[in-house]
């Protein structure tokens, strides 16, 4: 593979020197990234990489290669990830690091999850042909932890783990077979796949008008239109769950009957049709009672390592620091914010996951949930996986509470949580008294991978 590579370091270099890093706002409503400063060109050099499997990889290669045993992957769906922080960060610790992208579509738009993994190996292949690596770390940030633990636990089960007939729509498993295998897994601010979407679904939407018995956002069940946030009644948070619930079978039994349509030569296209699901939220939007009242998803249940702004890391409940955040009324009926544009096939694959009775999101759990319904389940597939993980959170976002249940269904025996105190999804700090919080992030990162695990 390697006559693949294209060697275009200088022209990438000047590049990244000058573009912006953006956020990477899968679920991060208000979220900022680390702003680059100037780009210290003698720290690494770039290599750009075409990869198999339709991927392309920027390599990051640093003039101090202090780590050269250890080299990353950082990938995540969707995205053009060459500037992205990690590369730069990790590559001044003295790492090599490949920022992966996967281009089935040629503009990075939308494809099945599975579609991405065969890129992915071809990465792992590919760094370990370079001259001293001998592991090889896969990082997913956001909406690239779903994507990276499909990954980890596909390519340690096999394609048998994604296409069992518990899934709602079994993994296509052609290209999945005898994935390359990881030396480690990291979680970075990770979201929980399918979930995530599914939580987003308004029940207050019903024809016209709202139905203000489920409407999180009216005034009368405790949301202030003004500042966008909330204090939600017991009472309230059970109609709501109940409903989102409801209307969330709904959506995937009205899916599950148009693919057997399709399937019978009864749809209105032979492979797929289009699917516009009104009242699902776009990544970071949607009806969501944790967004403008702080007091769901506040916490995790047991302690972990907490990194605090002073320095010190100490065993705590880690807390999120977040600031409430509602929708303001004009984006409740919009299209861009409030609907979901997909087809059939890729939404139950992508976004689609059951629930029970008692589902809910609490304080400092998620019950509820068929983690096993949906094979683009962060917390499903963390059960096949086996290697070195590190499950790391910002508390100035909400997904603290999250990180401890991709945490909690990991298989690994080497496994480790830890929060970042007031960083935001983007790592910078949320309040000037965080300090450096993307320091602290990308430091530790290096300590956990320099440890001598690897």
């Amino acid at each position: 593979m390697r006559e693949a590579g294209m060697f275009i370091a200088a022209a990438l270099s000047l590049l990244l020197g000058a573009a912006p890093v953006h956020s990477q706002e899968d679920d991060g409503g208000a979220s900022r990234s680390v702003k680059p400063g100037p780009v210290d060109t003698s720290a690494y050099h770039t290599q750009y990489v075409r990869l198999p499997g339709q991927g392309e990889g920027l390599l990051y290669i640093p003039a101090d290669l202090s780590h050269p045993r250890v080299t990353l992957i950082f990938t995540h769906p969707s995205r053009n990830n060459f500037n992205a922080e990690l590369g730069r960060e990790m590559a001044s610790r003295g790492y090599r690091t490949l920022m992966l992208n996967y281009r089935g579509n040629a503009d990075y738009g939308e494809a099945d999850p599975e579609e991405y993994l065969p890129s992915i190996s071809a990465s792992v292949t590919w760094l370990r042909s370079l001259a001293g690596v001998e592991k090889v770390v896969l990082v997913g940030h956001s909406g690239g932890g779903h994507l990276v633990g499909l990954y980890g636990g596909v390519s340690e089960k096999g394609p048998g783990f994604c296409s069992d007939p518990a899934k709602i729509y079994p993994c296509p498993t052609r290209g999945l077979e005898r994935l390359a295998r990881l030396d480690g897994i990291v979680f970075l601010d990770a979201t929980l796949g399918a979930f995530h979407q599914m939580s987003a679904i308004d029940p207050a939407i019903a024809g016209k008008v709202r139905d203000e018995r489920l409407d999180m956002f009216a005034p009368a069940n405790g949301y202030d239109p003004v500042t966008k946030r909330a204090t939600y009644s017991a009472a309230f948070a059970t109609r709501f769950y109940a409903g989102q619930a409801k209307d969330n079978a709904r959506v995937i039994d009205n899916a599950v009957g148009r693919l057997h349509a399709i399937e019978t030569g009864k749809g209105d296209y032979s492979d797929d049709e289009p699917l516009v699901i009104r009242g699902m939220g776009v990544r970071a939007s949607g009806a969501r009672l944790y967004q403008p009242d702080t007091s769901f998803a506040a916490h995790t249940r047991q302690p972990h390592l907490l990194l605090r702004a002073d320095g010190t890391n100490e065993q705590a409940v880690i807390r999120s620091v977040r600031a409430p955040g509602g929708r303001s009324a004009e984006s409740l009926n919009a299209l861009e914010t409030m609907a979901q544009d997909t087809t059939v096939r890729r939404f139950l694959a992508a976004s689609a996951i059951r629930t029970r009775a008692n589902y809910a999101i609490t304080a400092d759990d998620i019950v509820g949930v068929d983690w096993q319904s949906s094979y683009n389940s962060t917390p499903a597939m963390a059960e096949g996986i086996t290697v070195p993980s590190l499950v790391l959170t910002m508390t100035c976002h909400y997904l603290v509470m999250p990180g401890e249940v991709i945490f909690n269904h990991l298989a690994s025996r080497d496994k480790t949580y830890a929060a970042v105190e007031g960083a935001t999804h983007g790592f910078a700090p949320c309040r000037p008294e965080f300090g450096d919080t993307g320091k602290r992030t990308f430091d530790y990162l290096d300590g956990w991978l320099s440890q001598g695990r690897f």
